[in-house]
């Protein structure tokens, strides 16, 4: 068939970033009735089509770290997933005996990952009535040449050739992009996921085990061990020791006097200076004294260098209480928090980055109670040891060293790697398309990180011409531009911007 009667889109990557980018572009496919076909092939190197790493786990301990309420892969349908739960009610209480279908509920991601794929092939069946051709490829596709007419010559890790129309790249989460030096050691696990690794390379109940890093990431590793029976000590090494906070049970509401996007835009308005980090600083702060009438001390709320189980219990004390007045406060600001990053010039973000987002992290991005409460036995018991300020390490003899800027100097018997993953294009080494792409500036990376999308719809902009090309991208590789592309909720509703101007290329 002539390929101006047929348009050819693939999505690299079937997670669900992925998945909800298939679903709406069927739908609006139908909806829409153009007169050209559209083919869709759906490429996933790893695992089952729909999971991703992250919900193809196999253990029931890894829960979403986000309610429940928020999981639709519905655009301005959060509560989608919700639903489904209801739905299915019995074979869920068959399976999943403990979960509460319920929107602040926070279900393993076992869970999650069967609704993904419940949803992937109720609209792969959709999509096959209404005429539209579909195709899944379990390869990696490692490069991509544009042609004189604007397709797109995809080409796997096997030399499997796939001409396209248009690309979305919706490649995940890449790995972390730190301690290289460690790859030739077996003992080095260089990602928690998929978690089956760690189960098969450490079998060793007593052996002393580092994960390096102390975010959500991390809190899956442990998770992993202790499920799975591990006795021994275990470290999170990390640069500043910080334990992500304590998720309430439910969302207390909280309206900003201060901290607002009005009061922000009339700061620019009267200062007639672009937005500042120092100014949302100030800003959360008058915010927080202002609730609390009266000033704090704001040196007293540093938690690094502080004793991480008393901190712990105190987080749990203010979950179950419904006062934690930070999250309270970033929690109200979901809504708002994209357009105030996009008001941030490329330096402020940086910097953004470099010294305020841990603290948003671990308060936004908070541990749902029952694994904080595992975290707290687990610190309680000494299995478990957090270490800041850490600096090296290396492999010597039969053991990994480990060296904090303070020169206090650690043992393991195995790493695992929970650092974090790249944001920077080039470091992100595991996504050989992404380096090819690079290579050929068919993308450019961003100053904050990721690479360079019109926000609007999304599509890679080629700064230098102007010219519209044929990839698309969300989710981690726009994560400078994005700050919120942890959230599959955000992720979803950028889907619907990207889906909608796909469906105008073919009018």
């Amino acid at each position: 068939m002539d390929h101006k009667l047929k348009m050819t889109v693939a999505i690299v990557g079937s997670g669900a970033s992925g998945v909800t980018c298939f679903i709406q572009l069927v739908l609006k496919y139908i909806i829409t009735k153009p007169s050209k076909i559209l083919s869709i092939i759906l490429f996933e190197k790893k695992g089952e089509f729909g999971t991703g790493l992250a919900y193809g786990t196999g253990q029931e301990g890894h829960l979403l770290n986000t309610k429940a309420g928020l999981m639709g892969l519905f655009p301005q349908e959060r509560l989608h997933f919700v639903r489904w739960m209801h739905d299915h009610k019995d074979r869920i209480e068959q399976e999943f005996p403990q979960v509460s279908p319920h929107p602040d509920a926070y279900p393993p991601r076992m869970l999650y990952g069967k609704y993904v794929q419940a949803m992937l092939d109720e609209y792969w069946q959709l999509a096959r009535q209404k005429g539209i051709e579909v195709s899944k490829q379990q390869v990696e596709i490692v490069d991509a040449e544009v042609q004189k007419d604007k397709r797109v010559i995809l080409r796997s890790a096997s030399d499997h050739s796939y001409p396209v129309d248009y690309v979305i790249l919706a490649t995940g989460t890449p790995e972390a992009a730190t301690f290289e030096n460690l790859k030739s050691s077996e003992r080095y696990i260089d990602s928690p996921w998929p978690s089956k690794r760690i189960i098969q390379t450490i079998k060793d109940k007593y052996a002393k085990i580092s994960i390096v890093g102390s975010s959500l990431t991390a809190i899956d590793a442990l998770i992993t061990l202790v499920a799975n029976g591990h006795k021994g000590p275990i470290t999170f090494f990390s640069l500043r020791g910080l334990l992500p906070r304590v998720q309430s049970a439910s969302e207390k509401p909280f309206q900003r006097k201060v901290l607002t996007l009005s009061t922000i835009k009339t700061l620019i308005r009267e200062n007639r200076r672009s937005l500042r980090v120092k100014d949302l600083i100030r800003l959360f702060r008058s915010e927080v004294e202002g609730y609390l009438e009266r000033k704090l001390d704001w040196a007293t709320e540093e938690r690094v260098n502080k004793n991480h189980l008393q901190l712990l219990e105190e987080d749990i004390r203010q979950a179950m209480n419904g006062d934690s007045l930070f999250q309270n406060i970033l929690y109200s600001l979901r809504e708002e928090t994209y357009a105030i990053w996009k008001l941030l010039p490329v330096d402020q973000k940086i910097l953004f980055v470099k010294w305020i987002k841990p603290y948003f992290d671990i308060n936004r991005h908070a541990v749902p109670m029952e694994n904080g409460i595992k975290i707290m036995n687990l610190l309680k018991s000494n299995q478990l040891e957090v270490i800041g300020n850490s600096e090296d390490i290396k492999w010597k003899g039969n053991k990994f060293v480990l060296k904090t800027e303070d020169g206090q100097v650690y043992k393991a018997d195995f790493v695992i790697n929970a650092s974090g993953p790249a944001s920077v294009i080039h470091k992100m080494e595991d996504q050989k398309l992404l380096q090819a792409l690079l290579s050929k500036k068919y993308i450019q990376e961003y100053g904050a990180g990721g690479l360079i999308v019109d926000l609007n719809t999304l599509r890679v902009k080629d700064v230098s011409s102007e010219e519209r090309t044929p990839f698309y991208a969300l989710g981690h590789l726009i994560t400078g531009l994005q700050l919120d592309v942890n959230s599959l909720w955000f992720n979803v509703e950028q889907a619907d911007l990207l889906t909608d101007d796909l469906i105008r290329q073919f009018q």
